[in-house]
């Protein structure tokens, strides 16, 4: 008979593996930073190990630190960026919100293993309809209700709306609109007594509510103090175990509200009635965060002073840490608060068995004598439990003044990071910030291992914009703003040689190194190209050239690359090292436009050396030879969230990723337009500003717009593979692009239409038998795509037979057809609607002074010479066509020269609308 066992999470799942990450191709394993903009929630109940929750963009960061080694476990679980978090009194439960979208409930303890990742059981989304922010939320000390506060304040005012989240009800259980002349609500907080705990305080830019939730009649009520005068409010809290809050002001006032006396005390503590009581100026500097803890009312401003006031606002303790930065959070720890009381004195609240109080309360005592004292006459022991405090920085300090001791956590995240890049050997992380400071992570540890600081001029816009690793490790470059080079040793992070070099006074966008790690090229926003040599121990800018406003870089070889720009042309240059030899250091060699219409976005060198792959702004993959720069093939690109951008090979693969505006993409080589052959994930809520690929650790690293960290996904090509597996063989993949899929009417429709071809008059020899067949003349493939809803131009359609031609047949089958029209059509897989011809016939100029109508003239003129020209006598024949009543009066009265287009009764004029109507 078998045994039972009890299920474990970790059983069935591989070490540092997990549900999400079989099922998606990257999953989000590292940050090396936090957002120092959203409050950190101290969630540690033992004084041992060190538990906090952290945002970082729309992450929610779990982090743990045991005394010996720090564990981060990022989740996400939001679509916009985290703006707020919370807890209940017991740490298990943890609730945070984002800009808009939704609130969501963690469990930490799912299983009961602090190494399972936390979960969300509950999801609110969009709880303040018409684009209504969330603007804070917070859970009651029992875990009960959840109390949100947003809207849109300007208009109608906050609202507060409240659920009993453990319910289940989709609908809020109570809700209240606040003031609008209050502004915006920045915190919530419930009252910490037993008896109070449906009490809560809204603080707002302007005023403070106080209210409460009555369980019994289920009503959400209100109170607004009356105005004092007082603007720039921070923070409010209850003041444990009395009837009174603080609240504090960026004018460093502490406000205090009071129970009004005209009010008898109601049971239980159930006042909700509170008034202005008294103002204390305690600071020139702003006061950010208040909180009170073991009857304590503490504070942080930004001069970086903590100071702690007894219940009645008399000063006790005051420190300030070295840096003197400013204090944006303080959270302290969910254990019970010290005990210094002597021995003698009875505790009746204290259930432990008489043997076990007395012998903790022997190691208690100790803390008299070691606590700092505060700075009354009695000069009585500051007892308060451990905190944690986090800097405007972004440096979180673990602080316990009884012992006094100040430790630092987790990883700084001083500012905006502005570049990274990842090491071609080691498992090495280097980042860039707006202060100017490098740091070098280790990517096995997930550790810091050096950091400098570059001397920046932050007035004259000397941030480093973009980073790079040499081929062989040994070098590190970054550009700046303000046109310097700074070149770095990464093994010791110090400057190299005479660095900064500067060549140019323009801002550098990109910097790369050539494969031999010899030469390194810059581009600045002038658009001029800057050639840097390794000339004995120090870089000298050797070579420069113009060429045109470039969008993407990548060596060839040692010697030769090749560059991409907004004119739409590629273009490719060699470096001449020969001393010998009278040529310039840098050259082009060769140029060749690449697109007609599209702007190129992006290109890689494929596994090789031999293709080059460009993507453009049409949603478009086009392969070009690397040497001649002629087009091989066209393919379509993922369709959604914009072009593709920062095209990155997975070393020894055939794969590579690419971001988008906001999503990060997996695809499968070789390309052939199948849109099963990709996969994607979220990567940002705002917009996506980098990608690199590190092979020795197999991840993938992306930071977005207004991020203080870079992220680590780990790549999965296993639900890839997948996806192609039971995606289909043949056309079975591409038809899902189609309307209707395989069987539907518009492949039936296109099916005829491909038969139809081989026995038109064109293609009969008189009374000679026909012989249908599953091929089509390559000739007759353009004018079927425009027959079948793709009217391509003379420029597209000389490229679709460069690609037929590769193929060396001169028949095609109905498949290999399909797959060049789903490849080569328009994203948007439709011919141009009515409002498309309706702006390009104004645009040209075609229509007559009063934008009514259509010169059919004039048009034929301008399709003469404009553009891709036509031929005259063809554009009249479809014109007689399409509009034979708009040349009948003139043939009749046989008029060789008919003056049109200059009246509006003209004769060849014809409405705007009929010409639309009839082109489409």
């Amino acid at each position: 008979m078998g045994e039972l066992v009890e299920y474990s999470p970790k059983e069935d799942v591989q070490s540092g593996d997990n549900i999400h990450h079989r099922c998606h191709p990257l999953h989000i394993t590292w940050l090396s930073g936090f957002n120092p903009r959203v409050s950190l929630l101290n969630v540690s109940t033992t004084r041992e190990r060190k538990e906090l929750v952290l945002a970082s963009g729309n992450t929610l960061l779990f982090y743990c630190y045991d005394g010996e080694r720090e564990k981060i476990m990022p989740v996400v679980g939001h679509k916009n960026v985290v703006n707020m978090i919370g807890c209940d009194e017991t740490g298990r439960f943890v609730v945070s919100s984002d800009c808009s979208y939704c609130i969501n409930v963690w469990d930490r303890q799912v299983g009961g293993d602090n190494n399972h990742p936390p979960i969300a059981i509950r999801t609110i989304f969009e709880p303040f309809k018409a684009n209504g922010e969330i603007g804070a939320v917070s859970l009651s000390r029992d875990g009960k209700y959840l109390l949100a506060g947003g809207g849109i304040p300007a208009e109608q005012g906050s609202q507060l709306k409240l659920w009993s989240w453990t319910v289940g009800n989709d609908f809020p259980d109570g809700s209240i609109t606040l003031p609008s002349r209050l502004g915006r609500i920045k915190t919530i907080h419930f009252c910490p007594d037993r008896g109070r705990r449906n009490q809560f305080v809204v603080t707002l830019e302007s005023g403070v509510v106080f209210g409460a939730w009555d369980s019994k009649e289920q009503k959400l009520s209100i109170q607004v103090p009356k105005r004092h005068g007082f603007q720039d409010y921070n923070d409010t809290v209850f003041v444990e175990h009395t009837d009174r809050a603080v609240s504090v002001t960026d004018a460093g006032m502490a406000v205090l509200w009071s129970n009004d006396r005209k009010f008898s005390d109601g049971t239980d503590g159930t006042v909700l009635r509170k008034e202005f009581l008294k103002y204390l100026h305690l600071k020139y500097a702003s006061i950010n965060v208040v909180r009170s803890c073991d009857e304590k009312i503490v504070t942080g401003d930004d001069d970086g002073e903590i100071r702690f006031y007894d219940n009645s606002m008399k000063i006790l303790y005051w420190f300030k840490q070295e840096d003197l930065e400013p204090i944006r959070t303080l959270s302290f720890e969910l254990v019970e608060s010290r005990q210094w009381k002597s021995v003698t004195e009875p505790n009746d609240a204290d259930d432990q068995a008489p043997k076990e109080e007395s012998s903790e309360k022997k190691v208690e005592l100790n803390i008299e004598d070691i606590a700092p004292k505060d700075v009354s006459f009695e000069a009585r022991p500051v007892i308060v439990r451990g905190f944690v405090s986090a800097t405007k920085s972004g440096k979180i300090y673990d602080i316990d003044i009884v012992y006094n001791k100040i430790q630092e956590l987790f990883l700084q995240s001083p500012s905006i990071i502005t570049a990274f890049d990842v090491h071609a050997a080691r498992s090495e992380l280097c980042t860039c910030d707006g202060n100017g400071r490098f740091v070098v992570y280790d990517l096995q540890t997930k550790s810091m291992r050096l950091a400098l600081d570059v001397p920046i001029q932050r007035t004259r816009r000397g941030r480093i914009t973009t980073l790079a690793y040499s081929p062989c490790g040994t070098f590190l470059a970054g550009g700046a703003e303000n046109g310097f080079l700074w070149m770095v040793e990464p093994n010791l992070l110090i400057l190299a040689g005479s660095s900064p070099l500067q060549f140019t006074s323009e801002k550098i966008r990109l910097v790369s190194f050539s494969e031999d790690s010899k030469h390194l090229v810059c581009v600045d926003e002038s658009n001029t190209i800057t050639l840097v040599a390794r000339v004995k121990d120090d870089w000298q800018s050797v070579g420069r050239c113009v060429s045109h406003r470039l969008v993407d870089l990548a060596f060839l070889g040692a010697t030769d690359f090749v560059s991409i720009g907004e004119d739409r042309y590629m273009v490719q240059y060699t470096i001449n090292s020969d001393e010998m030899v009278q040529l310039e250091a840098l050259s082009i060699v060769r140029r060749k436009r690449i697109e007609q219409s599209a702007f190129p976005t992006a290109f890689l060198v494929l596994p090789g050396g031999n293709q080059i792959l460009v993507a453009n702004d049409q949603l478009k993959f086009k392969i070009f030879h690397a040497r001649t720069l002629e087009i091989l093939h066209t393919f379509l690109a993922p369709f959604h969230d914009g072009p593709a951008r920062y095209l990155r090979q997975l070393p020894g693969e055939d794969y590579f990723l690419f971001i988008t505006n906001s999503n990060i993409y997996l695809h499968h080589l070789p390309i052939d337009g199948n849109p099963f052959k990709y996969l994607a994930v979220r990567g940002h809520p705002k917009r996506l500003k980098g990608l690199q690929v590190a092979w020795t650790v197999r991840s993938a690293f992306t930071f977005g717009e207004g991020d203080h960290a870079v992220s680590m996904w780990k790549i999965n090509t296993s639900p890839l593979m997948d996806n192609i597996r039971h995606a289909g063989a043949g056309l079975d993949p591409f038809c899902t692009l189609l309307p209707g899929g395989k069987r539907g009417c518009y492949v039936r429709e296109i099916l005829s239409l491909f038969f139809y071809n081989q026995i038109s008059p064109k293609n009969s020899d008189g009374d000679a038998e026909l012989t249908l067949r599953d091929a089509m003349n390559v000739q007759d493939v353009p004018n079927y795509m425009r027959s079948i809803g793709f009217h391509m131009t003379e420029y597209e359609e000389q490229n679709l037979c460069k690609e037929m031609e590769l193929t060396g047949t001169y028949f095609l089958t109905f498949e290999e057809v399909m797959k060049l029209f789903l490849n080569h059509r328009t994203a948007a897989g439709g011919p141009p609607n009515t409002e498309d011809i309706r702006t390009a016939v104004t645009y040209i100029g075609a229509t007559t002074s009063s934008g009514e109508k259509v010169d059919l003239v004039r048009l034929i003129t301008l399709l003469a010479s404009m553009g891709e020209p036509m031929d005259p006598k063809t554009t009249e024949a479809y014109c007689r066509i399409l509009f034979p009543s708009a040349f009948e009066s003139n043939e009749q009265d046989e008029d060789p020269e008919p003056e049109c287009g200059t009246a509006e009764d003209c004769t060849n004029c014809i409405s705007i609308e009929e010409f639309a109507d009839k082109l489409c």
